[in-house]
């Protein structure tokens, strides 16, 4: 479980991030660590120098008797609790020699500023001197008569300041790094549980289970995002799978029947002796069952084109007004022979676009049941018109219709209504049409025309054609 979580996305990020962010940190607090070493430096030289510059100011009005007297005073006040006096004669003893060049910050007049251990400037008992092993500050100044002032300050407690400083950004930082470290790893957790969630889903998919959904939580985050994808395409498999097994069924179903007719009718013929006139009878219906037969693969194959969109580089602008007026030609005829009044209303012109069998095949599939379904003397009536960038075509008829808890019952497969039962058909009309009107972006609805049935079509309207585009009517 370690190992796998250290391998997640998530926990390396962190890493990173933590590792950056620890970096920066130590930089930022590095620097001010170095400002605050640098200015508390700086005050202690600016307190040497006013110092020393008040001794320069006696000094220079009584000479090097008076400045005698005054660090003698001063040695026995509380001032020498926070500044070390020394004078000397460079004779006697010179400081200069005793101090490494590389420890001084050089001032004018040979003057400097020397950091140095105590023991240096101060003489100390031999079971004292590692007390006085800590740094000093001294400023080192030379007088015109041959003697040296040197005025100095114990840095022990400035520096353990800045040690007690330096302790405290150690711990920052490494807080910070275990912090966003813990935090890595619990981001990583987190992640390596979601992704344990959807895999255990994803294999009890794979074995068969379709009926499994990603899990989706209420923070809405990619994770819920991309499992509420993945529920929608697993919904649609689920769907089309449900659909392959319902077809396969009835397609089964619906075939066995003709096929079982056309096998007696051929094993009548073999062992009856049939005359010439019988033989042709049989013949006859045997052609009939295997059109049936060859129908519904022609429809489940105008289905499958209309679904799959391969054909779509063959769409042509279709003028609707020459289109309908040409199949309202066609089956006012029909309609005649069948004494049902037929009308069509076309408003306005439009052009759409898209496959012109197809359309023609969804539109004769309409009629053509609005012709089965009306009685004698009934009406049926092909209406179109332009709605601004809209296009809808309604055959509406005054038969049997279809109840509103079945509207969309019939537009899956094979599906037939009781009241169609004694009508031929297989069932898959109403499906072409849903497979092809959606294909071309359009809607269709089911409505009750009292009586009757109303099928509405909408379309988008593609305007007028350009020159050089190929147009269809049919």
């Amino acid at each position: 479980m370690l190992l796998r979580l250290i391998n997640t996305t998530a926990f390396r990020i962190s890493l990173v991030y933590a590792l950056v962010f620890s970096l920066i940190s130590t930089g930022a607090i590095s620097f001010i660590y170095w400002n605050s070493a640098k200015e508390i430096r700086a005050q202690t030289d600016s307190q040497l120098s006013a110092e020393t510059n008040a001794l320069l100011s006696l000094y220079n009005n009584g000479k090097i008797n008076a400045l005698t007297q005054e660090m003698n005073q001063l040695n026995t006040d509380g001032r020498s609790k926070f500044f070390l006096y020394a004078l000397l004669n460079r004779e006697q003893r010179d400081l200069i020699e005793e101090i490494a060049p590389e420890k001084r910050a050089m001032l004018p007049g040979d003057n400097f500023f020397a950091t140095v251990p105590l023991n240096t400037v101060i003489t100390a008992p031999d079971s004292q001197k590692k007390q006085f092993t800590q740094p000093a500050r001294v400023l080192l100044t030379l007088l015109p008569d041959g003697y040296q002032m040197l005025v100095g300050t114990d840095l022990f407690e400035r520096q353990a300041l800045l040690a007690r400083i330096l302790n405290v950004i150690i711990t920052l930082i490494v807080l910070m790094f275990t912090l966003a470290m813990a935090g890595g790893a619990m981001l990583g957790y987190g992640v390596l549980h979601r992704i344990n969630s959807v895999r255990k889903t994803a294999g009890e998919i794979i074995d068969g289970d379709l009926s499994q959904r990603m899990q989706v939580t209420t923070k809405n985050d990619e994770f819920d995002r991309l499992s509420t994808v993945l529920n929608t395409m697993l919904s649609r498999i689920e769907q089309l799978m449900q659909s392959m097994h319902q077809v396969t069924d009835n397609l089964a179903h619906d075939l066995r029947n003709p096929l079982n007719r056309l096998r007696n009718r051929l094993e009548v013929s073999l062992i009856e002796n049939l005359d010439k006139e019988s033989c042709q009878q049989v013949q006859q219906e045997a052609i009939q069952d295997i059109d049936d037969i060859i129908r519904t693969f022609n429809a489940l194959l105008s289905i499958a084109q209309a679904e799959s969109g391969k054909h779509d580089h063959d769409w042509v602008l279709i003028d609707t007004r020459k289109f309908i007026d040409e199949l309202a030609e066609l089956y006012s005829i029909v309609a005649e022979e069948s004494q049902i009044n037929f009308t069509c209303d076309i408003k306005g012109n439009a052009f759409i676009l898209g496959d012109h069998q197809l359309l023609a095949q969804t539109l004769t599939n309409l009629l053509d049941n609005a012709v089965k379904f009306t009685p004698p003397n009934g009406t049926i009536s092909l209406n179109a018109m332009h709605n601004k960038k809209q296009f809808i075509i309604e055959v509406a008829d005054s038969g049997t219709g279809i109840p509103e808890d079945k509207r969309e019952v019939v537009f899956e497969r094979f599906t037939r209504l009781d009241s169609a039962r004694s009508t031929p058909g297989n069932g898959l009309g109403l499906s072409l049409v849903k497979a092809v009107v959606e294909r071309h972006s359009g809607t269709i609805e089911l409505l009750d025309n009292k009586p009757g049935l109303k099928v509405r079509l909408t379309f988008n309207a593609a305007g007028k054609p350009l020159s050089g585009k190929k147009n269809g009517a049919a």
